[in-house]
């Protein structure tokens, strides 16, 4: 309960004009389920190294979201400030490390 809660206050922060405290080490990723076609959007840490994002999944075996982006998949994200879209793939699996690597697709 306290993780959604949180998540939803993080989330509101990173789409309002105070994301700057959040938004250098926190993005929104939304993810859409490969068989409920249902779209979820989370609060993730990430690393960035020019038009690329790494998304380290903490605890993989606990958390479903990272399994649609298995075989890659277009994702859509609240990156500092703006809305953006790329491809993004998981890897690795929950016996050992899991990170979802998103490649950003240019800005229009």
């Amino acid at each position: 309960m306290w993780n959604r809660s949180g998540n939803r206050v993080v989330a509101l922060l990173l789409n309002s004009s105070a994301h700057p405290l959040l938004s250098r080490q926190l993005t929104l990723i939304t993810v859409t389920g490969r068989r409920s076609g249902r779209e979820h959007t989370l609060p993730v840490a990430y690393r960035q190294d020019g038009e690329h994002l790494r998304i380290p999944v903490m605890w993989p075996e606990r958390k479903l979201w990272w399994r649609n982006l298995r075989d890659g998949a277009p994702v859509r994200l609240r990156h500092r400030g703006a809305d953006r879209t790329g491809q993004a793939r998981a890897r690795g699996d929950e016996d050992d490390e899991v990170s979802v690597e998103v490649v950003l697709d240019p800005l229009r």
